[in-house]
């Protein structure tokens, strides 16, 4: 597309004349090219500003900035100003895109927890009603039934990214696409200019305070969701009705359509779970629905995840498909990879891989394994650095209150100080009763703490390790080291003499 024709598509001031063809819209100026246009986004820790000249050097043909870069770009080189450097890079990458999402009905799955496994639970209830249908996840990407792994902790790309997925899909034959939304997408402007229809969530509780400063605030950019739906023809919005936080506040919204799911049993929900039984690390769940009653076995533990299912249900039906085919995909899907994941080599005690990184999410998962643990309930896990401060003492209140034993060790501690993030998830499981060197244990190499908790289980124990999930690494001061939290739990058990040799 040309230039010009590009700006002024996207609101934006364009030179005179046609100008270059563009080929690619970057905010990495490593990654531009020649034909590219580069936007000098305000970073949370880069400004891109600095970056401007270096992008015209590897080929950008125009610079869209706030202000004029320092150092300077060449005085051929096109300045586009604009008010809003990310509000302008979602523009631009929609338009060169095509606006792909115009082409697919588009369903953002937003909230604090279960936000992958309900856009797969979606994205398979689709595929069974016979849609074509793309699935973008923290954990991976699904075009039809191709699966590629997500190999950054990215939840939601940046917009150029996320529009040539989107393109990709819709030129692949997709008639529908489940996004998983985060709040850093939504108030960054990531997805501005995702033409969403349906918007589902799943809880909301705390979580990046470090970006949104209060729990209110992380609310309001939640329910951005619902404004991006608006009240557009067939709009349809799916809310948690037993969020005592959330519903007051995300049901004022003007909406075309709203189902709200139950797993409470509230009576005036649209969707409601009637029973829900946990056998052999499976869920039988009942539901009714406003399109008859559906009963679901699901292929996952965690009575949890039957929220997620109403939620996907609703979503699915809400959008054309049948009830029995929606349930059958639903039912047929997999476990999602990190999430209740079992490893078992022949071991005579549990463990389990869970992306639990909130103190809801980690309560989630404790409470749901504590009646089912004959002897010792035990979890590893950790907190990221740089970010949510408030919800380390939390995490670490939560499992003294529901562990026998807690092993806290490293996540992602990036530049902060390792053993200062382990003492605040410490305080807070000391002052909820655990004693150091008793039930808590601190080890701060990930690896080793999952050895020194796999040594000491016995038959009928349970452990979980939380936090890391399907994440390939851990964020350390200066990059990333490769993880495998399988891979380790496995190593452990191996040392110990179960399953066979790799």
């Amino acid at each position: 597309m040309r230039l010009q024709r590009l700006l002024r598509a996207a609101g934006l001031a364009a030179p005179a004349g046609p100008g270059p063809d563009v080929v690619a819209v970057e905010q990495d100026s490593r990654r531009c090219r020649p034909g590219a246009i580069f936007v000098a986004v305000p970073g949370l820790r880069v400004d891109g500003h600095r970056f401007a000249a270096d992008a015209v050097r590897a080929g950008a043909v125009a610079v869209v900035a706030e202000r004029p870069p320092d150092p300077p770009i060449p005085a051929a080189t096109p300045l586009v100003l604009a008010a809003d450097c990310r509000r302008a890079l979602s523009a631009l990458a929609a338009e060169l895109a095509g606006h792909p999402s115009r082409r697919m009905i588009v369903a953002g799955i937003t909230g604090t927890d279960g936000k992958t496994t309900t856009t797969t639970m979606l994205w398979a209830a689709w595929r069974a009603a016979g849609e074509r249908a793309l699935s973008l996840t923290t954990v991976d990407r699904r075009i039809g039934d191709e699966v590629r792994a997500n190999p950054e902790h990215v939840t939601t790309l940046e917009a150029p990214e996320l529009h040539a997925l989107l393109a990709e899909a819709a030129g692949a034959g997709c008639s529908r696409a489940a996004v998983e939304t985060s709040s850093h997408a939504l108030l960054l402007h990531r997805v501005d200019d995702v033409d969403y229809d349906v918007a589902v969530y799943t809880r909301i509780t705390s979580e990046h305070l470090d970006l949104h400063g209060t729990r209110e605030a992380y609310l309001r950019s939640k329910a951005r969701l619902l404004e991006l739906v608006g009240t557009r023809a067939g709009g349809l919005a799916v809310l948690d009705r037993d969020d005592d936080f959330a519903f007051p506040v995300l049901a004022r919204a003007p909406v075309s359509r709203r189902l709200t799911c139950s797993v409470a049993g509230a009576p005036d929900a649209d969707l409601v779970l009637e029973s829900a039984h946990v056998v052999d690390n499976c869920v039988h769940m009942v539901a009714a629905t406003p399109w008859g009653r559906a009963s679901i076995d699901l292929r996952m533990a965690g009575r949890f995840n039957a929220a997620n299912a109403l939620a996907a249900l609703g979503a699915a039906c809400g959008t054309g498909a049948p009830l029995e085919d929606a349930a059958r995909g639903i039912a047929a899907l997999e476990a999602v990879r990190g999430r209740m994941e079992r490893v078992a080599l022949g071991q005579p005690f549990a463990v389990l891989i869970d992306y639990a990184h909130t103190a809801a999410a980690l309560e989630a998962v404790l409470a749901e394994l504590r009646p089912a643990t004959r002897g010792r309930l035990w979890v590893v896990f950790g907190s990221a650095g740089e970010r949510d401060r408030q919800k380390r003492p939390a995490m670490g209140a939560v499992a003294a209150r529901l562990a026998d034993a807690l092993v806290i060790t490293d996540e992602d501690p990036r530049a902060e100080d390792r053993m200062a993030i382990l003492e605040e998830i410490a305080a807070g499981a000391e002052a909820a009763g655990a004693v150091r060197g008793d039930r808590l244990h601190i080890v701060p190499d990930r690896a080793e703490a999952i050895w020194f908790a796999v040594g000491r289980l016995g038959p009928g124990d349970t452990l979980v390790l939380a936090g890391k999930g399907h994440e390939r690494t851990i964020e350390v001061e200066g990059g990333a080291l490769p993880w495998d939290e399988r891979a380790a739990a496995e190593r452990a058990l191996r040392r110990l003499g179960w399953g066979p040799a790799p």
